[in-house]
């Protein structure tokens, strides 16, 4: 929404909104309930939706079989799936993927490659436990911008 919204105000300077660009603001604007409760959801979830992707993500064998693991990396591990949770939970809520991938992707991509996590699964893992703990109705809104993430992320 708030990159529609700033395409919408940087093309009409000093014109009126052209039709399409209204049509795109409808859209936004019509599902804005339906997104908030859902974005709600999550928020009042939250804390069941991580400590469900933490339990996926340790009993995944990717994980099982990395004996670097120790308390400190699950720290870690926890506060990075926190963060991902609320910005792809703020995209979805905005509905603009191109401020989830400015804002937080771009940047978890870059840390994770530093870290040599080029198979980095913790998005899934998120999605997976949105999808136990949310009715599908919602969790489904929640599905483009992990696809997103977990596509970017797993991309060179």
């Amino acid at each position: 929404m708030i990159t529609l919204l700033e395409a919408l105000v940087e093309g009409a300077d000093g014109a009126y909104a052209n039709s399409q660009d209204i049509r795109n603001l409808e859209h936004v604007m019509f599902s804005w309930s339906e997104r908030k409760e859902a974005y709600s959801a999550v928020q009042t979830k939250e804390k069941l939706i991580i400590d469900r992707a933490m339990v996926l993500m340790q009993n995944s064998p990717a994980f099982q079989d990395n004996q670097a693991i120790n308390e400190s990396i699950l720290i870690r591990c926890r506060r990075d799936i926190t963060l991902a949770l609320r910005h792809y939970a703020l995209g979805m809520l905005l509905q603009d993927e191109e401020m989830l991938k400015d804002r937080f992707i771009y940047w978890q991509k870059n840390v994770l490659q530093a870290m040599g996590l080029h198979h980095y699964q913790g998005v899934k893992f998120v999605l997976e436990s949105i999808y136990i703990e949310l009715p599908k109705e919602q969790a489904n809104l929640f599905k483009p911008y992990f696809k997103l993430g977990q596509d970017m992320i797993m991309s060179n």
